[in-house]
């Protein structure tokens, strides 16, 4: 009879992480169009890597999410591409190496040490600056804000209808976040594509054909190049990227880990991150992250790898369901990133902001990332704030020797376009 409840309960909770989280592939792969993936591509490698990264957590006996992270998907698209000038192709080799190297890291132990002398305000700044990031993204995707007219910024035409089904979507979206917490965002996504069919902004032609999603990913399935793989700036991709997947999913792990009394096994869910990510990118997908929606399934009890296997089968289910994603709008899926970011905001209330010497750092990684639309700036610039005023205010002997290498490959790489 035990086992019987604890199938159930397992079930239950894998049922409901899937609920949570359907929402991803398709802004993800709205997102990754922006380094010129292919949408219909982009969306069948997010869900393969949904399928394989849950699957991957299973055979650990975890009940991880590991799916292609929010977040991280900016940094692939705005940071090693957009800016960077990185080929969508090599941006997906800077993933499959770092997924490798943070699997190696985790083995040897290393990736431990290196968290730990991650300075926690620089972490929680990136948390806070990438939330801003993604609520910049979804705010000028939607049109609510857009560039010129003598400003940076202002808010968009109100009186184009996509614009108006944004604006309604949001608030809406707001509403049903208050209610129902990130469950809701399925929901957003519904009324979203929903208000677009009433107001005559729906772009759909009636079709409901797979193959040409299966066409598509067959031009992105295995396209991962190495051919920039000597260049100074794939090496300071790599370092990056590997940087912010330790630091983003060690903490996560660690978290969701104890939350299910197997603390022990956080190393275990590392290496599942890690092979998932190499996994995702011969899918045409950035790195996987342990999501934070796994809590949906923790809550009733899911404690083991059953729960994953539910919801990875439950994305396989969801294959046949493609082109119902595809007439998603951008107005639909913008209030979902805005609010993510807001979720990700949340953490500025960690930051010890009354004490200058933190505070500094950790501003300049929170505005410079949405300002200069590269988190790799952002979080550079908060590093060599930071080795300043400790170098200042303490001694070369206060600061750690990791941030101190970090720091001079920083400057390295600014300095790059003086030597290049």
């Amino acid at each position: 009879m035990a086992k019987q409840t604890e199938w159930k309960t397992e079930t239950y909770g894998g049922v409901l992480n899937f609920l949570a989280t359907a929402y991803i592939p398709a802004v993800h792969a709205a997102i990754l169009t922006q380094a010129g993936l292919p949408f219909e591509g982009a969306l069948v490698g997010a869900i393969l890597t949904s399928i394989i990264g849950t699957f991957i957590a299973g055979l650990f006996n975890l009940p991880l999410l590991l799916l292609p992270g929010m977040g991280i998907n900016a940094l692939f698209t705005y940071t090693l591409v957009l800016q960077m000038g990185l080929s969508w192709q090599g941006a997906l080799a800077v993933s499959f190496v770092s997924g490798a190297l943070v699997v190696l890291l985790t083995v040897t132990k290393v990736a431990r040490k290196l968290a730990n002398a991650f300075p926690p305000i620089i972490h929680d700044g990136l948390t806070v600056g990438l939330g801003l990031f993604l609520i910049l993204i979804g705010l000028e995707a939607a049109g609510i804000v857009s560039g010129g007219g003598g400003a940076l910024l202002h808010i968009g035409d109100l009186g184009e209808r996509p614009v108006q089904v944004a604006f309604l979507s949001l608030f809406v979206a707001i509403l049903l976040f208050l209610k129902m917490g990130p469950s809701s965002f399925l929901w957003t996504i519904a009324f979203g594509v929903g208000l677009s069919a009433v107001m005559g902004t729906l772009d759909w032609t009636g079709e409901f054909a797979l193959m040409p999603f299966f066409e598509s990913f067959g031009t992105v399935f295995g396209n991962v190049s190495f051919a920039e793989s000597a260049s100074p700036i794939f090496l300071v991709a790599v370092g990056v990227l590997t940087l912010v997947l330790l630091i983003e999913n060690i903490s996560l792990i660690q978290n969701q880990t104890r939350a299910i009394g197997k603390d022990a096994d956080a190393p275990k869910g590392l290496v599942a991150q890690g092979l998932s990510t190499m996994a995702g990118a011969m899918f045409g997908s950035s790195p996987t992250v342990s999501t934070v929606e796994v809590a949906a399934g923790i809550s009733v009890g899911a404690r083991g790898g059953i729960a994953s296997f539910v919801t990875s089968g439950l994305y396989v289910v969801s294959l046949l369901l493609l082109p119902l994603f595809a007439i998603i709008p951008v107005t639909a899926i913008a209030p979902v990133l805005i609010i993510i970011g807001m979720m990700m905001f949340q953490n500025v209330k960690h930051l010890p902001l009354d004490n200058w010497e933190h505070a500094f750092p950790a501003i300049l990684v929170i505005i410079m990332i949405p300002f200069t639309y590269s988190i790799v700036d952002g979080i550079g610039l908060g590093f060599v704030a930071y080795t300043m005023i400790v170098l200042f205010k303490k001694g070369y002997r206060s600061l750690s020797p990791v941030v101190g290498v970090l720091t001079v490959l920083f400057l390295v790489f600014f300095s790059l376009p003086v030597w290049l």
